[in-house]
C-alpha cells in the first residue's frame, strides 16, 4: 500500500539523508562562507543532491549491478575533490586568521553550493550503495505502485536532505557571524580538515577496506 511506503521511506530515510559525510560538511562550509544567505546555500546543495539523486533512482533498476565496478573510480574522484575543497576552504580560513580583509571572506574560495551538492552525491559510492542495499526494496516497491508510487516514495525521503542541508549551512552561518575573525578562520580550517579526512575515509575504504572513522 502507498501509505506502508510512506511510512517505511520515512523511518529508512534518515540512516541516509542526517549521516556525516562530505556533503554535510560542504553544507556547513557553504553557509559559513555566506553568513548571510546560508540557509539558501543549504538549500542549493540539496537541490545539487536532489538533481543526480533522482535520476539515480529512476535509474536505479539498470545500473545497481554494475555499482561495485565504479567503487574505486567514484571514491578516488570523491578524495580529489574533497581535498580541493578543503584547500580551498583552509585558504580561505587562514587568510581571516590574519586578519587581513578584517571581513568574513565571500564565496570566492569556495564551489559554488549546487555544483558541491552534484558532486559531492555523484562522486560518492557510499551514496550510491544506500539506495542500492538499504534503499532499494522502497524503489522497488514504488515502481510496482506505478508513477504515484514512486513520487509518494522520492517525496517522503527528500524533503529530509533538504531540511537536513539547509540547517547545516544555517548553522555554519549562525557560527560565522558569532565568531571574530580568527575563531572563523579556526573554524573554517576545522571544517577542510573535517573534508579532507572524510574524503581519505571514503578512499581508504574502497581501496584498502579501512575505515578510518567508522563509517
Amino acid at each position: 500500500m502507498l501509505a506502508d511506503l510512506v511510512v517505511q521511506t520515512l523511518m529508512i530515510t534518515p540512516s541516509g539523508a542526517f549521516s556525516p559525510g562530505p556533503l554535510t560538511t560542504a553544507s556547513v562550509v557553504a553557509g559559513a562562507v555566506r553568513p548571510s544567505s546560508a540557509a539558501r546555500s543549504g538549500l542549493a546543495v540539496a537541490a545539487g543532491h536532489m538533481a543526480f539523486e533522482l535520476p539515480y533512482v529512476l535509474a536505479l533498476g539498470l545500473v545497481a549491478t554494475a555499482l561495485a565496478s565504479f567503487q574505486k573510480p567514484l571514491a578516488a574522484v570523491s578524495l580529489a575533490f574533497s581535498l580541493f575543497f578543503a584547500y580551498l576552504t583552509a585558504r580561505g580560513g587562514l587568510g581571516s586568521m590574519r586578519g587581513g580583509a578584517g571581513q568574513t571572506p565571500g564565496g570566492r574560495f569556495s564551489p559554488p553550493p549546487f555544483l558541491a551538492g552534484v558532486v559531492f552525491t555523484g562522486a560518492n559510492p557510499y551514496f550510491l550503495m544506500w539506495w542500492a542495499t538499504v534503499g532499494l526494496p522502497l524503489v522497488g516497491e514504488a515502481f510496482r505502485l506505478g508513477p504515484l508510487g514512486v513520487a509518494a516514495m522520492y517525496s517522503a525521503h527528500v524533503w529530509m536532505d533538504y531540511l537536513w542541508l539547509s540547517l547545516m549551512a544555517s548553522l555554519g552561518g549562525g557560527a560565522s557571524r558569532l565568531l571574530s575573525n580568527r575563531g572563523y578562520g579556526y573554524l573554517l580550517v576545522a571544517l577542510a580538515a573535517l573534508l579532507a579526512l572524510f574524503g581519505l575515509n571514503i578512499f581508504l575504504k574502497a581501496f584498502a577496506g579501512i575505515a578510518l572513522l567508522g563509517l
